[in-house]
């Protein structure tokens, strides 16, 4: 048995999946705290799972680094250390979007290591959307993207790119909690129970809609936007209970 053996029940709802739809499965539908992936218990632990607290862990670090540089180092006047900052979380905020639309949603694909692919990238969360250990990257998923995004701003803006950066992976940090909150937060002001209907309506109303996570800022511009409204039906039967929170 190789040690990087998937479970039965990963292999059953990788070949049961057929596309993200606007609610998961009705057989996972019980299981929306998700399932073991990894037979080997350290890698189900450290490579695939990661606790909502481990984005913080490395990108506040990685950010002030980034602004220490843009300061003392490259001697930023403040003016342009904001401009180039808020560029680089827009940018991420618009990544995050069209990630997510375009590429996350794609159908799946007849080859079957990139369908499986496809399956653990966002499959997976849409048919066990609040396992609380998948919600923010793991660092299979963190390492790869992170990195493929500091290589294009470097690339691209030899000259403005710690700025940028800093404010790019402040974008993903706010991305990755906000993601999070929306699924197990208990919100009790406005911003929070608007994002948290504004998520959830992705997953139980239409998976066409409310792309943005962080924000619904492109959601607006590209006329992916619905107004949020009350629990549907499948959320009730998905969720119970936990439909009415943020209501």
């Amino acid at each position: 048995m190789s040690v990087f053996s998937t479970t039965q029940d990963w292999q059953t709802a990788l070949n049961q999946w057929d596309g993200i739809h606007d609610a998961p499965g009705s057989q996972n539908r019980s299981r929306r705290f998700g399932i073991q992936v990894m037979k080997n218990r350290l890698l189900e632990r450290y490579l695939t799972t990661a606790h909502w607290t481990l984005p913080g862990l490395w990108a506040i670090p990685l950010v002030s680094y980034l602004l220490y540089r843009s300061v003392i180092v490259e001697g930023r006047p403040p003016g342009s250390l904001v401009a180039l900052y808020v560029a680089g979380t827009l940018g991420w905020t618009f990544a995050e979007y069209w990630l997510h639309r375009w590429v996350f949603h794609l159908a799946p694909s007849g080859n079957g290591p990139i369908r499986a692919i496809q399956f653990a990238l966002h499959g997976y969360h849409h048919e066990f959307p609040d396992d609380p250990r998948r919600l923010v990257a793991p660092p299979i998923l963190a390492v790869p993207i992170s990195s493929l995004l500091a290589a294009v701003v470097i690339l691209c803006f030899p000259e403005y790119w710690a700025p940028i950066l800093a404010g790019m992976f402040s974008g993903y940090l706010c991305y990755d909690w906000m993601h999070y909150y929306t699924h197990h937060g208990r919100p009790r002001h406005a911003f929070g129970k608007f994002m948290r209907r504004f998520h959830l309506e992705h997953h139980y109303k239409s998976a066409d809609i409310q792309f943005g996570l962080s924000s619904p800022l492109w959601d607006l511009v590209f006329s992916t936007y619905r107004r949020p409204c009350a629990p549907t039906m499948m959320e009730r039967a998905c969720l119970g209970e936990d439909a009415d929170i943020g209501a």
